[in-house]
């Protein structure tokens, strides 16, 4: 694959995930069913559930994970991508890409626990979990930031310009 080609992908790539972050933090996530109570969450409500349920340590993590770092990591992969093609604080964007490769599928973990309570939360009448849309936005957002930084080799930083790297 060229290097203009790895370019546009990832640009691709950082544009969908910012398109789907909206609903992936707007639309419910899951649907929760205890005694005959349906409450839709979304990825914010079920951290403020958790947060009002005195678990404020899981609530912390489950801001960040799923909240905070899939934003940082957009953020990061565009300004790398803005970047791109200049000599400006190239060894900061080689960190960061290091960085972005070591916490890529950490926000996953969000997709893993609901696939876990989906399976092993159904009982019946009592209870039951169900995922919505939301997470389907929120998975595939989370799949766009992992390749949008596996496709942007930590080498293309030390590229010099080129034209047709000089325009987002």
């Amino acid at each position: 694959m060229s290097d203009a080609l790895r370019f546009e992908l990832s640009k691709a790539l950082v544009a969908a995930g910012f398109v789907l972050y909206l609903p992936a933090n707007i639309l419910p996530v899951m649907t929760i069913t205890i005694a005959g109570q349906v409450d839709s969450l979304t990825v914010v409500g079920g951290v403020m559930e958790l947060y009002d349920g005195g678990l404020v340590p899981v609530a912390a993590v489950v801001f960040l994970a799923s909240v905070l770092l899939p934003a940082l990591k957009l953020v990061l992969l565009l300004w790398m991508l803005l970047l791109h093609g200049t000599e400006i604080r190239r060894e900061r964007r080689m960190a960061l890409h290091a960085f972005l490769e070591r916490i890529g599928t950490w926000a996953m973990i969000d997709i893993f626990l609901l696939s876990i309570l989906a399976a092993v939360g159904q009982l019946g009448i009592l209870a039951s979990v169900q995922a919505e849309n939301g997470a389907l936005f929120f998975g595939a957002m989370i799949i766009c930031t992992i390749y949008a930084a596996g496709i942007y080799k930590p080498y293309m930083i030390w590229q010099d310009p080129t034209p047709e790297h000089q325009s987002l």
